[in-house]
């Protein structure tokens, strides 16, 4: 059951959004992804903490190729820079822990990214909390399930990792600006009106 990953991505997106501290890895709102994933690996399958250093050196590899070839903003290019790179870094994590070769890293982290392409950033009242929260529990179940792909296709798919990040920063480009970190559109404006409306009655 990945019930206790998903407490743990919780707990990490809670203590964020109650101004505690965090290891922005990649950013803050998507704080809790990697660490949920790892300490929950770590607990079930014993992984040594020398494994747990190597697979976050890994994860750190694929986010600074984001960061330095795209953008890792919520306000720059939407929840998919943010929420997208951490599950993206989780799966090449979690890729290294199962001792996959490059391929299959790279594989992992491509279709962990590729599958959250146009997510927008639309946090309810501007709060790091709805849905950013969740979507960090969510993520990090993604991660596992790209990564276990990639471990049966890689090498087959014609997509490349490198073309995944290009294709996340022209997407959210093309984002209005609602949908970039502003509390204007999506989730955010839905909640705004549905406020209105309950007011009015």
């Amino acid at each position: 059951s990945y019930r206790m990953m998903s407490a743990y991505a919780f707990a990490t997106g809670e203590e964020n959004a109650s101004g505690g501290i965090v290891v922005t890895a990649p950013t803050c709102g998507s704080s809790g992804t990697i660490p949920a994933l790892l300490k929950y690996m770590a607990e079930q399958y014993h992984h040594s903490d020398q494994e747990v250093l190597e697979a976050l050196a890994t994860a750190a590899l694929i986010g600074n190729v984001i960061k330095h070839n795209a953008s890792i903003s919520g306000a720059e290019a939407g929840c998919q820079a943010e929420i997208g790179t951490a599950c993206s870094m989780a799966a090449a994590a979690y890729a290294e822990l199962l001792k996959l070769d490059l391929n299959q890293i790279e594989s992992a982290a491509e279709i962990a990214l590729e599958h959250n392409l146009g997510l927008t950033c639309d946090p309810i009242g501007g709060y790091v909390q709805i849905p950013c929260i969740e979507r960090n529990a969510v993520a990090a179940s993604k991660a596992i399930t790209a990564t276990l792909l990639a471990k049966y296709i890689a090498g087959t798919h014609a997509i490349s990792f490198d073309s995944v990040v290009a294709t996340m920063l022209k997407t959210g480009k093309d984002m209005r600006k609602a949908y970039r970190e502003t509390a204007k559109g999506g989730l955010a404006n839905l909640y705004k009106n549905l406020k209105k409306s309950r007011a009015k009655r």
